[in-house]
């Protein structure tokens, strides 16, 4: 790594731990959550966020407008959304001076650099799909005619775990287009008494969004600075070898799945699991400040990369299984064959 990269990287640092320690002020007892948001933002990627309602969600995403100075917008998905009510669509206009009839089109809230899509598992699977060409072509088509969406573009997606009635599960094809998936927890006991403590004296973030003072805000163009820089980060071919080892390690069919999860999984991870893990986990390293990815960084980010992208069968929930403990089994599995293999790799990558 030559000097001048050392210096990005901690330039970058600075400023990330700043937007963190901000964000840490606001959105309480949830530093998973806002770890995950950081790195899926680095990495480019879009966020799926599955919680119970009123664990802050949508005040994360407003507040992170605020502090990136960019616009944010926001759908409630119903049943009875349409696509367009997303993307837009061609309005019928008539010209005042010619009387000619012409149709124009009328951007949609996808036309924005932070879309909240809240409640996402509600809206009907037509609806659902509108947003897939936006994700992951950066752009949407409306009768032929290709409209680009704003640069950066990040799609925040909320579902609630409790309710089945009334919803549509979404599709693998766009559940793969997140590049995480997070469980947003409940805060703890001593987190809601400072909520608390915030409501009563009226200082609440989620009742002030609009007054809130950002003192050190990030533009457009230092995020995507800081997402070019991500890419940067160096990985070495013992951790390229790993990620590729834990997402192959997925599939029911393949040698490397442990035989205690064989026959839980429906279907593993695809190769976009492996390009999303590799680089959450290089935002992950440049949020700590590392000059390079190790394993703990794969570790910290396998879950959230992997628990959207891996089917259980009806045998996992007969075995009281859950995805996130088949997820940790195979980690197990593959570090444990290293151990006892070695793979033949120069750089071992072992169980830090």
């Amino acid at each position: 790594m030559t000097p001048h990269s050392g210096e990005r990287i901690s330039d970058a640092f600075q400023k990330i731990a700043g937007l963190r320690e901000a964000l840490g002020c606001y959105i309480l007892g949830q530093p998973d959550l806002l770890t995950e948001t950081i790195c899926c933002m680095l990495a480019s990627g879009h966020l799926l966020m599955t919680g119970a309602p009123g664990v802050a969600k949508t005040t994360l995403v407003r507040v992170l407008g605020k502090h990136l100075q960019l616009p944010f917008r926001r759908v409630q998905c119903t049943p009875d959304l349409l696509p367009s009510d997303i993307i837009g669509s061609e309005i019928l206009n008539l010209d005042p001076v010619t009387q000619q009839r012409f149709f124009a089109f009328k951007p949609g809230p996808i036309f924005t650099n932070l879309l909240l899509v809240d409640e996402i598992n509600r809206a009907s699977p037509r609806t659902q799909s509108a947003l897939l060409e936006a994700m992951q072509e950066q752009g949407v088509t409306v009768s032929g005619q290709r409209y680009a969406v704003e640069r950066p573009f990040m799609v925040f997606a909320t579902q609630n775990p409790l309710e089945s009635e009334g919803t549509f599960p979404l599709p693998e094809a766009q559940l793969d287009r997140f590049l995480l998936h997070s469980w947003v927890n409940y805060p703890g006991e001593a987190d809601q008494l400072s909520i608390l403590k915030q409501y009563a004296a009226r200082t609440l973030v989620g009742d002030k969004i609009e007054e809130l003072e950002v003192l050190h805000p990030l533009s457009a163009e230092d995020l995507m600075d800081l997402q070019h820089a991500t890419t940067q980060i160096p990985v070495s071919d013992s951790i390229l070898q790993g990620i590729n080892e834990i997402v192959v390690a997925t599939r029911p069919d393949h040698p490397y799945c442990p035989p205690e999860v064989k026959d839980l999984l429906q279907f593993g991870a695809g190769p976009r699991a492996a390009l999303a893990l590799l680089a959450v986990s290089q935002a992950l390293a440049l949020m700590e400040g590392q000059p390079g990815v190790t394993w703990g960084h794969v570790k910290r980010m396998v879950k959230p990369v992997l628990r959207h992208r891996v089917r259980l069968n009806i045998r996992a929930s007969k075995g009281n299984w859950n995805v996130d403990g088949v997820i940790e089994a195979i980690l197990d599995h593959i570090e444990t064959r290293y151990e006892m293999a070695s793979f033949g790799l120069s750089q071992p990558y072992g169980r830090t």
